[in-house]
């Protein structure tokens, strides 16, 4: 675990994470520290792709935290910031690979299954653009449909990361796209005319 820090306009920031994600560590730093400094004080939040970045005055300057994935992130919070930070970094990982924009989700938006489709072991998830403030647009099925019911259960998309949490990565995704997994690995990413990016761009 290390502790970035740095003086932007007189105030030092601090962010926490492990050591491999120094390099997401001191971006955010970056952008944080670009936001109008009348606005950064104490209790100051900002949504940056999946996470909301809170920043926390004491007496060495403002401590970045976020919310506790863990344990209950509506409530509680932590200065560990492995788990938004691994997250930003899997999922512009992808989008690099296959060239899109992110289109952004929150981990608070809801993501709709089969009911226990997240136990077995293919799945497809597709994402519509046809959703209601607070839901990803995302609808996770089996591939072999007659496996499962009509009966459906809801997820805040948070609690992908302890039920399925290799599925995280592909959650910034565009509308109109599908991916389908065979266990932890992405095999397939359909784009909204049927063609298989991940293939073409791994070629």
């Amino acid at each position: 675990m290390i502790t970035i820090k740095k003086n932007i306009g007189g105030k030092l920031f601090r962010v926490t994470a492990e050591e491999y994600l120094k390099e997401q560590a001191e971006a955010l730093i970056d952008v944080i520290g670009n936001i109008e400094s009348s606005k950064l004080k104490d209790k100051f939040k900002v949504q940056i792709g999946w996470n909301i970045f809170i920043i926390i005055e004491d007496s060495y300057g403002f401590n970045i935290v976020s919310p506790d994935y863990s344990k209950n992130p509506f409530s509680e919070s932590t200065n560990d910031l492995t788990i938004p930070l691994w997250i930003q970094l899997e999922q512009g990982a992808l989008l690099n690979r296959l060239r899109l924009e992110v289109e952004q989700i929150s981990f608070q938006d809801k993501i709709v299954c089969a009911k226990e489709v997240l136990s077995i072991d293919s799945i497809y998830m597709e994402r519509t653009s046809e959703h209601e403030k607070g839901d990803s647009g995302w609808y996770i099925g089996a591939v072999n449909e007659s496996i499962t019911d009509d009966e459906l259960e809801a997820y805040y998309a948070y609690q992908l990361l302890k039920i399925r949490p290799s599925i995280i990565k592909t959650l910034a995704l565009p509308s109109g796209y599908m991916a389908v997994f065979e266990k932890d690995e992405l095999k397939v990413v359909l784009n909204e005319n049927d063609i298989d990016v991940l293939k073409k761009y791994n070629e």
